[in-house]
């Protein structure tokens, strides 16, 4: 029975916003969720990069920006040293002591991060239950052989399941 949720979708169709609701619903019902997020970083209402952030300890860093030197995605440089960092601890400690790890998002700047790819296989070859978010369309090698794991189940977002994702993957977590 698979024990990885992917959440799939182009970007900005929900996968995040289906996360969210999803973790605030398995922690109002008293589970514990461990792991990273990486939401968005504006100024002046433009999008100037990216945050890593451990879900357990609200310890953060940027993890992408206009300004980071470093490999680039996009116009963005990707600072290596905080994914590893933050990758190491935050999903490892999850893997550990929490009932289901989050994983927001297995894509190009994360991947950047041997740490986060040596962290994320260990969360995904765990007994803990896992929920990641993860491009559609991307074809790295290490997201295709991700999607392809036997112990996976796939979500995908459109705007018809964007509403009754959040439900369907607690219904999910609940079934492991």
């Amino acid at each position: 029975m698979p024990r990885n949720a992917l959440v799939t979708g182009p970007p900005r169709s929900g996968k995040t916003t289906a996360l969210e609701h999803t973790v605030a619903a398995l922690e109002e019902n008293g589970n514990d969720v461990g792991g990273l997020v990486c939401p968005e970083r504006r100024e002046d209402g433009e999008r100037v990069g990216f945050e890593i952030v451990d879900l357990a300890t609200g310890e953060r860093d940027v993890m992408a920006h206009v300004d980071v030197d470093g490999p680039t995605v996009g116009r963005y440089g990707v600072d290596i040293a905080a994914i590893d960092r933050l990758s190491r601890s935050a999903l490892s400690t999850a893997v550990d002591d929490c009932d289901s790890v989050v994983i927001d998002e297995i894509a190009p700047m994360q991947l950047e991060s041997d740490q986060f790819v040596a962290a994320t296989r260990g969360a995904l070859d765990s007994r803990t239950p896992v929920l990641a978010a993860i491009a559609a369309s991307d074809s790295n090698p290490f997201l295709e052989t991700v999607r392809s794991r036997e112990d996976v189940a796939m979500f995908e977002v459109t705007p018809e399941t964007r509403d009754a994702l959040p439900a369907a993957l607690l219904e999910w977590i609940r079934s492991d």
